[in-house]
């Protein structure tokens, strides 16, 4: 794989989601469930199109799909606080 970051991603209530292996620039739109080092929130178990929320303040972090033959999330921007390497 690509060089590249683990960086943390939150909710904008503060809480930690889970920490994310970023390869390459650029904003935190889609993170694909394989490269989750701390999933904090159960995003592996879900089924897709589910929309999981925060577990402290209860805002839908976005919706599970395949993207590019794997599973993913793609995040909901007004829900995560803003994240670019």
């Amino acid at each position: 794989m690509k060089t590249g970051k683990i960086v943390n991603i939150e909710c904008k209530c503060g809480k930690l989601l889970f920490r994310y292996f970023k390869a390459g620039k650029g904003k935190i739109i889609k993170c694909f469930i394989g490269r989750m080092e701390n999933d904090l929130v159960g995003l592996g178990k879900l089924p897709t199109f589910s929309k999981p929320c925060c577990p402290d303040c209860g805002k839908e972090l976005g919706i599970i799909m395949m993207i590019h033959g794997e599973v993913a999330i793609k995040l909901n921007q007004g829900t995560i606080k803003p994240v670019r390497v």
